[in-house]
């Protein structure tokens, strides 16, 4: 696992190569999915690892009082350039586990492509405490498939992903795709074996949900 000093300073890296390409205003199948799952009555949110801010302003236009949270001063200074500023969205450069956030106030806490870079025991918990009593904990990440028994979904997920890009070419520069293979290089993701049993018992009563080309998402409710 990487240090958060390595990340920051990997996403830096990315948040340049970004600034040079169109921002990116949808969102994929799977952030869709995970979307459906945020209450109409949320008012106020965070989302933790907010890169250039693409779920957070999605966030913003349903009427919400959102935080966007990054480790990357870069990312930060991206996002504030690509946010009208009538989204009121308030932005921040802070590492999520130190970070002065308020606990149990935020009706919604969204996390994507974050988890992977703590400890699940230390990085989920931290995430509980700022979910508002009723709120929603949405979470995101990456994830690996191994073994013979996984052939059949990787070959799958291999093929959807051939089809995407020749369907939809994507707007990805050679820079962009480039330092995000530098980032990922090393990196360490939870087996999609493990998944469900690692949640079940960080976050009983947890929905989780597989998703094909090594996501998955993590949807729960506060008590």
């Amino acid at each position: 696992m990487k240090t958060i000093t390595d990340v920051a300073a990997d996403f830096d890296t990315i948040a340049d190569a970004l600034a040079c390409e169109p921002a990116r205003e949808t969102v994929t199948p799977a952030e869709r999915a995970l979307l459906t799952h945020v209450p109409g009555t949320a008012r106020h949110a965070i989302d933790v690892g907010c890169g250039d801010g693409v779920l957070t302003r999605v966030l913003a236009t349903r009427g919400m009082s959102v935080v966007g949270l990054d480790i990357s001063p870069r990312m930060i200074a991206l996002a504030l350039a690509r946010t009208a500023p009538r989204l009121g969205i308030e932005y921040r450069h802070d590492d999520v586990m130190t970070a002065d956030l308020p606990e149990r106030t935020f009706d919604v806490v969204l996390s994507v492509a974050v988890a992977h870079h703590f400890p699940l025991d230390a990085i989920v918990p931290r995430l509980v405490r700022l979910v508002a009593p009723g709120g929603t904990l949405l979470l995101h990440d990456v994830m690996t498939r191994r073994g013979l028994s996984q052939v059949p979904n990787n070959v799958a997920a291999m093929f959807s992903r051939l089809v995407r890009r020749l369907t939809t070419p994507s707007r990805i520069t050679s820079r962009v795709a480039a330092a995000y293979h530098t980032h990922g290089a090393g990196e360490v993701y939870l087996d999609a074996s493990a998944v469900a049993a690692v949640y079940a018992a960080l976050l009983p009563g947890a929905r989780v949900c597989h998703h094909l080309e090594w996501r998955y998402s993590v949807v729960w409710r506060a008590p």
